[in-house]
């Protein structure tokens, strides 16, 4: 069952270290780590940013790094399933709960993306879930809005 965990000093290596499989046969994706350990001290010492694992049970699967953006409005910031899970859908299985949570930290009912538009697989899985484009940019990203009140 997937559920999101909190970073802590007992699981920080499950999320650095995602984007190789158990007998390390896939190579280290030296910028993915070092971008997940950045993201992770500024969740430590910046209040108004966070970050989780995702586990699917007891393995972790994915990682999540959000926050609040401009005027104050809730970012999802960084959504990464691993390399080795691809194919299991585990990145539209727990966007609904990756929404939840930043909603029920932030207390909004509304979560923003910014995404690359020639990312077109980041595209179609935040429009497939219901992130609409906002025609906003930021530093050349288009903006995507997911609205909880839309939704119910």
């Amino acid at each position: 069952m997937l559920h999101l965990e909190p970073v802590t000093r007992e699981n920080w290596r499950d999320a650095v270290f995602l984007t190789t499989d158990p007998e390390h046969e896939n190579p280290l994706d030296q910028q993915w780590v070092t971008s997940t350990a950045f993201s992770m001290l500024q969740a430590l010492y910046e209040k108004n940013w966070d970050c989780r694992v995702v586990y699917d049970d007891e393995t972790a699967v994915g990682f999540v790094f959000y926050g609040l953006w401009k005027e104050n409005r809730p970012l999802l910031c960084r959504y990464t399933m691993d390399v080795d899970q691809q194919g299991k859908g585990y990145g539209q299985k727990a966007l609904p709960l990756v929404v939840e949570q930043i909603s029920r930290q932030y207390g909004s009912r509304k979560v923003w993306v910014t995404l690359e538009r020639k990312n077109q697989r980041a595209v179609h899985l935040y429009e497939k879930f219901g992130f609409q484009d906002t025609g906003e940019t930021d530093e050349g990203e288009s903006v995507f809005l997911y609205d909880l009140d839309d939704k119910n």
